[in-house]
Parts: C-alpha cells; structure tokens; sequence
C-alpha cells in the first residue's frame, strides 16, 4: 500500500457521528432569538428537548422519572433480568411513551440503570475531557438513553440500518430510508404492533369540521386552495407539510397515494456559512390562519401538543378510538416495530412477542393508541437485497469475510467478518492518494468503531489482506497484518 495514501474522511466513525450530532446543536443554540421569533409560526413546534430531538417535554416520560408511564398492576410477562440482553429502543416523537413504558414493565431495574448512565453522561459532558472509552458514553448522553434512546424517527432508522438500534417503534420507513438499508446490506422487517390515525387539523373556530379523502388530496396536490371550495370561510388553505423521512410524512404520502403532494412551505432560518449554510425547515401549523395540518392522534391529543385546534372527520369518519381500533376510520395506520433480517439477538423476538402479548397490548392501549384486533401479525420485510456478495475464507482459521459490492469495479460498500464464533458487520471506504482513487486499497471500519483495518484486494490470486491494523481499542482477537482470505 502507497505510504501517501490517505482516508477518505477521519478514523473513528462513532466520532464522527458525536460531532455531527454536536454541529446539529451547535446550530439550534446559535439561532438568532429575535429572527426565531420573527418566524415563530413558520417554525412549528421546532426541537427545543432531548438534546433537540424533540420538540416535546418529556419530562415524566422517561424510565428514570416515569410518573407519566402506564404501568401494570402486576409483573410482566416478560423479565429481562441482564443489561446485555435488553433491545435497543428508539422510534417517533409520539411513540416515546409506549417504547418507554415497555421497556419499563419488561427490563429489570432500567430506571436505575438509565439514571446511572444519565448521570455519568451529564458529567463527561460537563467535563468535556473526553477519552477513546468516552464515545460510548457521549452517544447515551446525545442520544438520550443507552437502552431506550430517542433521537426520532429520521434519525432512528438510520441508527437501526447501522445496527446501533435493535428496535424501532413508529411508523414504516420511507422508500429513502429503504434505500438506505439496501445499501447497507441490510432488510428492514416490520411488525404491526397497534394501530393508530394519520389526522389532520385546523383551527377551532375554522366551520369545517369534515373533508373527503378526496378534498384532501386535492387540497395537498395544490387543486383546492380556498376554504370555500369545502364549505368553509372565503379563506386561502394554507397547507402545512413535515419534513422528509419523518414517520407522518411518510404516513401522508401514504394517504396521498398516486396524487403527487405540491412542494412544502419553507423558511430560511439563519446562514451558519461553512459549517452547513443556510439551514431550511418544513414549517409545520402554528396558529397560521387558514392552515391544515396533519400529524397522528396520539401525538396531537395524548402529548397535548397544540391547543385552540380541532381534529377533522375524514369521509364523515372521525377518529375514535373505536374507529381505529376496527379500521373504520379512513386514515387508520399501523404502529410498527422495525427491526433488521439479520437481527438474531435472542431478546429481540422476546420483546416483539411482548408486544404482541396481552401485558404488551395493554400497555399499549393505556398509553393512548389501539389495539390489535387480530394478534395473528405477519411481519413485512420492507426492502430487498441489491449488493452483491463476495465471499473469501480463511480456511486455517475457519474465517470468513464477506464483501458487498463489485471487486472488480472497486465499487465496494459493506463487509461482514465471521472470526471465531464473532460476527463484525461495517463500511467499506476507497483509499486516496493526492486525491487519486488507490486501485484495490482500501479501509474498513466494524460498525461501532471496535475496530478498523486497511485492507488489499489481489485480482491476480483473488485474495484480500489485512494489512495494517489501525484502530482496536477493545483488542478485539484479529490478527494486525497479513491476515490473507481467498476467494471461495
């Protein structure tokens, strides 16, 4: 390998991830308060909580302070008695209070446990004297828990593809957020959990009280754009989108189906220059005269969001718990739990079972959302399989390392390493020299950063070789250089 040769981008992705987590905040809190207030209902609800996550206060809602969580009367069906074996939970902004009071009835001592973490990640943060080991750390304290994390619904199922989350609570992913599984080598499976309505929303004193599934596809395609048209006031509708990737946009391109929506309303913030330029939001309802908004029921109602707003029938339908429940309600939409195919943690399926279980389903109930009427689920698997897979093995070590992607092209992506009984899954990055791509070098990373390797691939023999061991803080048992796998 070229001594010159130099990475793509820096070592230590887990770094990498905390800084750009650190920008994103950097970013809230150098807003202008008077140009914030000047476009204060362009900006909806905005991210002023759990790290700017959410734009709830969920104080109450947490496993450590959870005076606002159901809880059984008795113990759960499910106990998951040791750290190591608890799931991963992260999902949506409006489904915090059901995965947190799952976690709650199910895992032993979490309260305790997430309180501990809190607060040694309080004060390494407060510290700012941060160590290799620290990382960890540091993403429990950005991204609010260690086993019931939020960071919402864009972000979460990006942290479920890399494998950071073992389950996600909210609604389906979009096709973006497919792709991106696909890329990474990975399937996203969902379960129906619950259901719950997709609503939408206006002012109180607005007359309308009922629009078709038709009068709102027609109003968010932009053919209808006065209240008058529906029976209402000689009122411009002014239509109100979310954000890309964000579970009721993907939920609203749902209800949309064919019809195209016309392009979302947005604002120009604030210019932060060259750390990311001009930073634009979707706005979102906030008391805009004439506005229609949509998000799901739970969050609006359950979460006390808005207040002086009203929800709409759709097609004569209004949203009961009753309606959805039984699916009369044209908006009805499934509660998912989004997991990855390759998954096999023995207390992930535990947990999924748990919700599907009569505690589970209580609880999910009592936080505010339906049931299901029919337990008998069958889970979807949401994206196919588009790289292909390389084999090479180590036969004297019984090894096996497994690369996605093309190698004759060099368009490699994503590895998989199987090395005594241990299974290390990551990314895949094209060497550089002076800017030039270094044919068949290579360095790869294990996702979550345990360890990282420059590697070189041989058309000639078909093999590929460790060369240099650059990052194993863990000193994961993997030989540092000429570790050789041959083609199979």
């Amino acid at each position: 390998m070229s001594e010159t040769a130099v990475r793509t981008k820096k070592k230590h992705p887990i770094r990498n991830t905390l800084l750009v987590i650190l920008a994103i905040a950097m970013v809230y809190l150098a807003i202008d308060r008077s140009n914030k207030s000047n476009n204060e209902k362009y900006l909806g609800h905005g991210f002023d909580y759990m790290h700017g996550w959410s734009s709830t206060d969920f104080t109450g809602y947490h496993v450590y302070d959870s005076e606002k969580l159901y809880k059984l009367d008795h113990e759960a069906s499910l106990i998951i008695e040791n750290e190591e074996d608890m799931p991963v939970l992260d999902g949506a902004e409006a489904c915090y209070p059901v995965y947190s009071a799952l976690a709650l009835a199910a895992y032993k001592n979490i309260g305790a446990i997430e309180a501990d973490y809190k607060k040694q990640a309080e004060e390494k943060q407060e510290s700012r004297d941060f160590e290799d080991d620290d990382y960890s750390l540091m993403e429990v304290y950005f991204c609010n828990g260690k086993y019931v994390s939020f960071t919402n619904t864009v972000q979460g199922y990006d942290r479920l593809i890399r494998g950071d989350v073992d389950i996600l609570i909210g609604a389906r992913p979009s096709q973006a957020q497919k792709n991106d599984a696909a890329l990474s080598n990975e399937q996203i499976v969902t379960m129906p959990i619950g259901r719950e309505a997709f609503v939408f929303f206006t002012q109180a004193s607005n007359p309308v009280d009922s629009l078709t599934s038709d009068q709102i596809r027609s109003i968010y395609h932009g053919d209808i754009t006065s209240w008058k048209d529906v029976g209402g006031k000689n009122q411009k509708i002014v239509a109100f989108q979310r954000p890309e990737n964000s579970g009721s946009q993907v939920a609203m391109k749902w209800f949309m189906g064919d019809v195209p929506m016309a392009d979302p309303k947005t604002v120009d913030i604030v210019n932060i220059g060259p750390m990311g330029g001009i930073v634009t939001e979707v706005a979102q309802y906030n008391d805009e005269k004439g506005a229609l908004g949509y998000t799901f029921k739970y969050f609006l109602t359950g979460l006390n969001q808005e207040e002086n707003v009203k929800i709409l029938a759709v097609d004569g339908i209004y949203p009961t718990a009753e309606n959805i429940k039984n699916g009369t309600y044209p908006a009805t939409v499934s509660l998912v739990a989004a997991t990855l195919a390759s998954n096999d943690k023995p207390y992930v399926n535990k947990m999924l079972e748990f919700m599907l279980s009569d505690d589970g389903q209580e609880i999910i109930e009592q936080t505010g959302y339906a049931g299901l009427t029919d337990r008998n689920v069958t889970p979807t698997v949401e994206n196919d399989l588009t790289l292909k897979e390389n084999v090479f093995v180590n036969e004297e070590d019984d090894a096996k390392l497994l690369v996605y992607g093309d190698v004759e092209t060099g368009s490699l992506l994503r590895f998989e390493l199987i090395y005594h009984d241990n299974k290390f899954k990551g990314q895949i990055n094209t060497m550089y020299n002076d800017g030039d791509v270094v044919k068949n070098e290579y360095w790869i990373y294990e996702n979550g950063s345990d360890f990282e390797t420059d590697i070189v691939y041989d058309p000639e023999l078909k093999t590929i070789t460790f060369v240099k061991t650059v990052y194993n803080p863990k000193e994961l048992d993997i030989p540092p250089d000429g570790y050789v796998f041959k083609a199979e």
